[in-house]
């Protein structure tokens, strides 16, 4: 018998289909570079909690069945004990709690998650908690308690594992939670158990899902989800009135939204869309050379990789910075990588980026806000280095947003509804791209960095690897210099 997991389970709460398939058609899963870190450092996270309750004793038992006969034996023969990884079985159900208490005939209930004490994931967590009470408390026991164990923000490298978490009991919503939950388990089960696939809801929630077709035989290619910001509300109204194509989608429906008007407009003729040429030309002329075009990396974790730093604090490590001088100018790259990110380098950082920025009288990055932060937030890290500390401050003040540019301007089918830098690129400039790196997107880069620091790497691997880093990172700026080229060429014609 395959017992009903807790990710089955709030999968099917999210939607039905995605939840049989999670129980009836699992698939390997194969982790990026990311997920296997965070992966690992969820598990890293669970263990340090265990610091919390210091007489704690581990159910290491895998399979579920005799998991939950352990822990019914240990809790009925004390009074007072706590257990890390417990199994409960209730039916077609299984959870395991990550800790649970018993004081008297009364257990509390706690859930470790790794991110930020008060983060907006807050909720969710609510929810995973409330599964677990329900299935505990359905195998006979009474929760008299349930608490988020959290990461807190005030931790810093090096304090005693005890001050990493924060917990918040979160009994009340739990216990208003946990009255539908155990509403929706009957239900559940008879779907989940059931050889037959449910059928699906079109709607906002399958705007991501890889199933789309398989549901409802629609392709999202050219279909309402690729009209950015349209939001759950507006897209559930138009799909309930029967419209999902945009070839399909009267144009009013849309208001007078320029970014929806002209995503709609694109989509549906198949071409490249230019709104207010003048404006953009007007913009684009009146920069002023040299351009730098930059780009960084940032690394954070939950366990902080430098004195100083909080969990989750992003540091960066790395740049690359293409600089032309004019028009019509040679192009010239700058780039900077830790030597050894088992030591914090960000001052070095710094001096390097300052020095090459020197000559640079305006700055362009994709959503450059991201850019314009790192430089204030080294601004503030270095302020005891006034001069150092001003001139980055200075260097924040001179972006120009190419993501902007773009958006407030044209739209290409090819772009599917996004403006991610990755979208851009193959779909105006031709013969420039990631294709054939090992390493394809900031979130892979920033945890092989952190793969680095933590000394995960065999040394003849470093070599190899620092070279994949700085080649992605020049392919982020050579995609801006690519990106502003062909608007400066679309703008004049």
């Amino acid at each position: 018998m395959r017992l009903i997991t807790k990710k089955m389970f709030l999968e099917y709460d999210y939607c039905p289909v995605r939840g049989w398939i999670e129980r009836n058609e699992p698939r390997e899963f194969r982790p990026t570079i990311a997920e296997d870190f965070r992966m690992k450092e969820g598990l890293d996270v669970g263990r340090r909690a265990r610091s919390l309750f210091p007489e704690g004793i581990l159910i290491e038992e895998p399979d579920p069945f005799e998991a939950s006969f352990i822990t019914e034996r240990i809790i009925g023969d004390r009074r007072s004990v706590t257990l890390f990884e417990p199994a409960f079985i209730s039916g077609d159900f299984v959870s395991r709690a990550d800790v649970v208490r018993k004081e008297g005939e009364e257990l509390d209930v706690f859930e470790v998650k790794s991110s930020l004490a008060g983060s907006s994931n807050t909720k969710d967590y609510i929810r995973d908690l409330s599964y677990t009470v329900s299935v505990v408390e359905n195998s006979g026991y009474r929760v008299k308690k349930a608490c988020l164990i959290m990461i807190s923000r005030m931790y810093r490298k090096g304090d005693d594992d005890r001050k990493l978490f924060e917990i918040i009991d979160v009994t009340g919503e739990v216990s208003e939670q946990k009255i539908e939950i155990k509403a929706k388990l009957e239900s559940a089960s008879a779907v989940l158990t059931s050889t037959l696939i449910p059928s699906g809801l079109l709607g906002y929630k399958c705007r991501d899902c890889e199933h789309l077709r398989r549901c409802f035989g629609l392709e999202r290619k050219q279909s309402i989800f690729e009209l950015p910001r349209l939001g759950a509300d507006k897209t559930d109204a138009l799909i309930e009135k029967g419209y999902f194509y945009l070839e399909e989608l009267p144009q009013e429906a849309l208001g007078d939204k320029p970014l929806l008007q002209r995503v709609f407009r694109g989509a549906k003729s198949g071409r490249l869309v230019l709104d207010e040429p003048e404006e953009l030309r007007e913009k684009l002329n009146s920069l002023k050379y040299p351009i730098g075009y930059l780009d960084f990396e940032t690394a954070a974790s939950v366990i902080p990789l430098y004195d100083g730093l909080a969990p989750y604090e992003g540091i960066p490590y790395q740049y690359s910075l293409h600089i032309r001088r004019e028009a019509s100018g040679v192009l010239e790259h700058r780039e900077f990588l830790y030597d050894d990110p088992s030591r914090d380098e960000s001052l070095l950082l710094a001096e390097r980026l300052v020095e090459d920025l020197k000559d640079c009288r305006t700055l362009m990055a994709h959503h450059a806000s991201v850019e314009r932060n790192i430089l204030r937030w080294l601004s503030n890290r270095y302020k005891d280095f006034p001069e150092l500390s001003e001139q980055l401050i200075s260097f924040s003040e001179i972006f120009v947003d190419s993501e902007l540019l773009v958006k407030n301007h044209i739209y290409h089918p090819d772009f599917g509804g996004s403006f991610s830098i990755k979208k851009l690129l193959p779909a105006l400039v031709e013969g420039v791209g990631y294709e054939g790196l090992f390493i394809h997107n900031g979130d892979d880069a920033r945890y092989v960095f952190v793969n680095m620091a933590l000394g995960n790497y065999r040394e003849s691997e470093i070599e190899k690897i620092r070279r994949d880093m700085l080649e992605y990172c020049k392919m982020d700026t050579l995609a801006m210099v690519e990106i502003h080229k062909f608007l400066c060429d679309l703008s004049s014609e």
